[in-house]
């Protein structure tokens, strides 16, 4: 019969979450029984109190007595990412992406902080991979969807910004004002930024149909529909200045002509469920079932996690 080994002291603090004391009893135990798996565990018990530039040395040192302890690389890397030490940071991280199981749950973490390693390097597109692999098997994880959504905006910020920086006196670089502007909630100076790039270049659409938006949002249906007009003259099929020139319709009670514009929206519009949803309502409102529900259904193809395209779709149904 063979026992069942007790815990050891430090693993005993370990488990009671006692972490001060379980850093203490592996230090003891290191001095008679030097391992890569005590060293191991001396360190992530001092990275769990945020000691990370003592847990480096403890990482390193189990390293060097285990190189394939790609948990030891992990979280050295994450240490030294803590202490902004990016560049090792990377070389670490990206050590371990290739010696973890594929199937293992550290393939996660991996590729959490190395996503976030790469865009601290001002590598955010390379970044992005690293965290859009994690949301692909993790689709809810929170911290990376939020690191997701922060690159990606600033991302937007920054191209925005250097088109403005290098051509703002034009067209484009007022364009580009008036959607910081937008950004930052100031709607009326970002009309006129949209106005006056409108009139720096009557033939861009861009400026136009950003007009006819914002108007819109204001409850100034007219107003939109007049701007979006002049703006289809140019560009009749283009699907956002349908899609917002239809929406003023259905404020101004034009249903068949809003059809007409939503039904252009939607057939040259891809992945955006909303042109779908607004025709299916129209359609409703027409009395046309059978078309509302094959437009609700292109909205839910479009969008299939959208709950407004499954709740319209439902709707349609039930009529």
């Amino acid at each position: 019969m063979v026992l069942a080994q007790a815990p050891s002291a430090a693993r005993q603090a370990e488990l009671a979450g006692d972490f001060g004391a379980a850093e203490k009893a592996y230090e003891l135990e290191l001095k008679s029984h030097p391992s890569a798996d005590t060293w191991e565990r001396l360190g992530l018990t001092r990275h769990l109190q945020s000691k990370f530039e003592t847990a480096i040395p403890a990482f390193r040192e189990s390293l060097r007595l285990n190189p394939s302890l790609w948990t030891s690389r992990l979280f050295l890397g994450i240490c030294l990412y803590r202490v902004n030490n990016f560049q090792e940071a990377r070389t670490e991280l990206e050590l371990a992406e290739r010696e973890v199981p594929s199937t293992d749950r550290g393939r996660d973490e991996i590729d959490y902080w190395l996503g976030a390693t790469l865009i601290a390097l001002k590598q955010p597109l390379a970044g992005l991979m690293a965290i859009e692999r994690l949301l692909a098997r993790r689709p809810s994880r929170v911290d990376a969807l939020e690191l997701a959504v922060q690159t990606y905006a600033d991302l937007g910020s920054r191209l925005w910004n250097a088109v403005a920086e290098r051509s703002f006196e034009s067209a484009p670089g007022y364009e580009v004002h008036g959607h910081a502007l937008e950004a930052e909630r100031n709607v009326e100076r970002a009309l006129e930024a949209y106005r006056y790039s409108k009139a720096l270049d009557p033939s861009r659409t861009g400026p136009g149909i950003a007009v006819g938006r914002l108007l819109l949002s204001q409850g100034k249906p007219a107003e939109a529909r007049n701007a979006l007009d002049r703006e289809l003259k140019l560009a009749p099929s283009d699907p956002k200045a349908c899609y917002y020139a239809g929406l003023a319709a259905i404020q101004l009670g034009e249903m068949a002509e809003a059809a007409r514009l939503l039904e252009i929206a939607d057939q040259w519009t891809t992945y955006d469920p909303e042109p779908a949803i607004a025709l299916a309502q129209v359609y409703l409102a027409l009395g046309k079932r059978d078309e509302a529900v094959a437009a609700a259904r292109r909205a839910q193809t479009r969008a299939p996690t959208s709950s407004a395209a499954r709740e319209l779709l439902n709707v349609v149904q039930a009529k």
